[in-house]
């Protein structure tokens, strides 16, 4: 037989119950929490960004010191050897700027290896609130997946019920009584249908949309976090035991 009518009637009518609201859990003590977490990840993240980008600056001026260190040293050695080993002003002055140069890149490198010092303990700072964050999240889609099923199969179960009657009805016409489909026999057929109409449209943008306004979930900034360690129990008691070691030390 043709699509039941009054089944896709009923979906219809369950599809208008995800329409943009405010979200259903926006009041909730987890909600209020996820979006403190959401803060508190960025600033954890700001902070991961600006260690990592300070090491980078010294690595940087570190190796453009020893670069004029080892110009220097080249230079004077060169001229050394023009001048019969004479040690002129002019191969002191650059003995001079290669130990000055050599000093600068030594600073650097103690600068870059105290704050390296500081990541694993960012590290672990970051992918511990970005794991609650993520934890969090799931609980307050639970929470709100679950009033919105809870609100929507009250709106549709006089709807499908009736459609459920009469795609029965339908299917079980003029066929003889002791051939008749059972209710359960019939009741695969008829949620297979809408579960059929419901998949169509899943990928739709405006569901999409619709999702995303109805749960309004704060932003996340994982950039900047170290997924591995997030899911990774190992990696994290790696890194809890190496911040140990240097505080021991």
């Amino acid at each position: 037989m043709s699509e039941n009518q009054a089944a896709i009637t009923s979906h219809n009518e369950a599809e208008q119950s995800i329409e943009p609201r405010q979200p259903v859990v926006a009041d909730s003590e987890r909600r209020a929490r996820l979006r403190d977490l959401a803060n508190e990840l960025g600033e954890a993240v700001q902070v991961k960004r600006s260690a990592v980008g300070k090491i980078e600056t010294m690595q940087r001026a570190r190796q453009a010191a020893q670069a004029d260190a080892d110009a220097a040293r080249e230079k004077w050695r060169q001229k050394l050897r023009d001048g019969d080993g004479t040690l002129t002003r002019e191969v002191q002055k650059l003995r001079v700027a290669e130990r000055s140069a050599l000093s600068l890149a030594e600073e650097y490198g103690a600068f870059e290896a105290e704050i390296a010092k500081d990541l694993p303990r960012i590290e672990l700072e970051t992918a511990d609130v970005a794991s609650r964050c993520i934890s969090l999240t799931s609980a307050v889609i639970q929470d709100a997946a679950e009033q919105l099923y809870d609100q929507t199969l009250m709106k549709v179960t006089d709807s499908l019920a009736l459609a459920f009657v009469l795609f029965c009805k339908a299917e079980n016409a003029g066929v003889p009584s002791g051939q008749k489909s059972t209710v359960d026999e019939l009741a695969g057929q008829f949620f297979w249908r809408i579960n059929r109409h419901i998949c169509k449209r899943l990928d739709d943008a405006p569901v999409s949309e619709k999702v995303d306004a109805y749960l309004a979930l704060p932003q996340f900034d994982l950039r900047g976090v170290d997924m591995g360690v997030v899911h990774s129990p190992a990696r994290r008691e790696m890194l809890k035991r190496q911040i140990g070691s240097k505080i021991a030390v």
